[in-house]
């Protein structure tokens, strides 16, 4: 079953797009990485979802305020809207008959997703959450995108930039096809990574597209209570960052398993 849904958030209409009944007590939420690793990993999402529809599980995944299929612009948006729009549409599954949500965030979508789940908790219980490969430093994940903006003026022959100084001082800089202002990237910037989860439910932590857990995962991680942690690495390709790339189908099972775990 498939089925596109506009709902009414505090930002603007949002679409979310579910795979599989409604009517299970399963559902799931999917938070998308930004930027372009969101187009390119919508295919991968689809089919992993697909799959956990085949086993009972509602999947539902996010357009936020600005992106997709969603109403507004990406300058018009920020962090703090971002997971404004997850709790709406957790709020909408509530309307909707759901008693309980896990929440599955891709790259930045792990990090909203850890930076929302106070709040979503205040909707529904939150059971698990699951994160592919997420980012622990949002600082960082920026100055890697603004990269792509340096390497491009380069390469026409123009001189080195500050380019987030230039957008935290108010001009509107696009990069790869993406407008961003000075409220969004500051927003990202000041995203923090929890040094614990003594709040949170048990987190699922995929670390895709990996042969090995790094050492800064297992830092970031040190201070976490691992009873809640399960951490489990899956060789493969990061392909977020490739195009044309639809399948990961070694990824299915195990997180269908990693799911049902208790």
């Amino acid at each position: 079953m498939l089925q596109g849904h506009f709902i009414q958030a505090r930002s603007g209409q949002l679409f979310v797009t579910q795979f599989g009944q409604a009517s299970v007590d399963n559902r799931i939420l999917f938070l998308p990485s930004l930027f372009e690793e969101m187009n390119l990993s919508r295919a991968i999402v689809a089919k992993q979802a697909q799959y956990l529809a085949l086993y009972g599980y509602a999947v539902y995944c996010l357009d936020y305020f600005g992106t997709g299929d969603s109403e507004g612009d990406l300058a018009e948006t920020n962090a703090e809207t971002m997971i404004k729009d997850v709790c709406d549409t957790v709020g909408w599954l509530a309307d909707n008959g759901a008693r309980q949500i896990s929440l599955w965030g891709l790259r930045m979508g792990g990090m909203i997703g850890l930076a929302g789940c106070q709040d979503v908790k205040a909707i529904l219980p939150v059971s698990k959450i699951v994160l592919w490969k997420p980012v622990t430093n949002a600082r960082q994940f920026m100055t890697q995108f603004l990269r792509l903006k340096q390497a491009s003026m380069m390469m026409q022959g123009a001189p080195k930039r500050d380019w987030r100084q230039e957008i935290l001082n108010g001009e509107l800089v696009e990069v790869a096809g993406y407008p961003l202002t000075a409220t969004l990237l500051s927003s990202i910037d000041s995203m923090v990574f929890p040094l614990t989860n003594q709040s949170l439910p048990k987190v699922v932590w995929m670390e895709v597209a990996s042969t090995s857990i790094l050492p800064a995962i297992s830092l970031a991680t040190s201070d976490w209570n691992q009873d809640k942690l399960v951490l489990r690495h899956f060789p493969g390709t990061a392909f977020w960052q490739v195009p044309e790339l639809f399948q990961q189908a070694h990824l299915h099972q195990p997180m269908l398993a990693l799911l049902e775990e208790p």
